[in-house]
């Protein structure tokens, strides 16, 4: 599996939904419906999952689901 479905697979698994449910181009907050306690939540579980620190600085510019991709990519290196 690559890191890129890896990631989608944890946004959907922490989502409720099947990662083929999932649009890469899916807002968080409009399409995904994801208030401030949820996204901090996805962005705990996501960086405990693929043992990454975020910055607060990159993940206020995450807005979707494919920023959040990009996001951990770029940290995992």
């Amino acid at each position: 599996m690559n890191t890129q479905r890896e990631i989608i697979a944890a946004i959907a698994d922490y989502l409720g939904l099947s990662p083929a449910d999932l649009d890469r181009g899916s807002d968080l907050v409009e399409d995904l419906n994801l208030g401030p306690i949820e996204f901090n939540d996805l962005i705990s579980h996501l960086s405990e999952k693929f043992n990454v620190i975020l910055s607060s600085e990159d993940i206020s510019e995450a807005k979707t689901v494919e920023d959040l991709i990009v996001l951990i990519e770029d940290n995992l290196i």
